[in-house]
């Protein structure tokens, strides 16, 4: 068999793995990554750390506030 029973589970292709390298190497983002994909960001993240793939870590900015003058 070979598709998942589970029906919300959808394999990856090769063609997919190779976009996921090729996009985390070029330093994109998990968000961009899984769009592009048409993928979760947990699936994206999942599939990374399987087959050590290193993702571009995010931090969140906190806004500056600047003072005027």
């Amino acid at each position: 068999m070979n598709q998942s029973s589970w029906p919300l589970i959808k394999r990856w292709t090769d063609e997919e793995h190779a976009q996921l390298k090729t996009m985390a190497a070029e330093g994109a983002r998990v968000d961009e990554i899984a769009l592009a994909l048409n993928r979760s960001e947990k699936a994206v993240r999942a599939r990374a750390a399987q087959h050590g793939i290193e993702l571009r870590l995010v931090a969140v900015k906190s806004r500056s506030r600047r003072m005027p003058g």
